[in-house]
C-alpha cells in the first residue's frame, strides 16, 4: 500500500493489477473526494475511492507538479505533505 493521501493531478500510479487491456499505469485526472484515473494504454476513465485506490496502487510512476506551499500549508499544517 502507498501514503495516497498527497495525490496530485497530473501523477502517474502503477497498479497492482492490470486493467483489462493489460495496462498498469494511470494517470490522476480528477482529485476530491473521489479520484479520477485514465488508464494510459487505452484512455478508459474512472473514479475510485481514496480507500480503494490506496488499497489498489502499487507505485508512483511519476508526479505531479506540486502544489503552491500556502497551499499545502492550508491542507496539511506545518508538517511536510506525506
Amino acid at each position: 500500500m502507498l501514503p495516497m493521501t498527497d495525490v496530485r493531478m497530473a501523477d502517474v500510479i502503477r497498479m497492482q493489477r492490470p486493467h483489462p487491456c493489460g495496462g498498469l499505469d494511470w494517470e490522476v485526472v480528477r482529485v476530491g473526494a473521489d479520484v479520477g484515473l485514465r488508464c494510459l494504454t487505452c484512455d478508459h476513465r474512472v473514479l475510485m475511492e481514496r480507500a480503494t485506490l490506496r488499497k489498489r496502487a502499487k507505485a508512483y510512476v511519476s508526479r505531479g507538479p506540486a502544489l503552491d506551499p500556502a497551499i499545502e500549508r492550508a491542507l496539511y499544517g506545518d508538517a511536510p505533505a506525506p
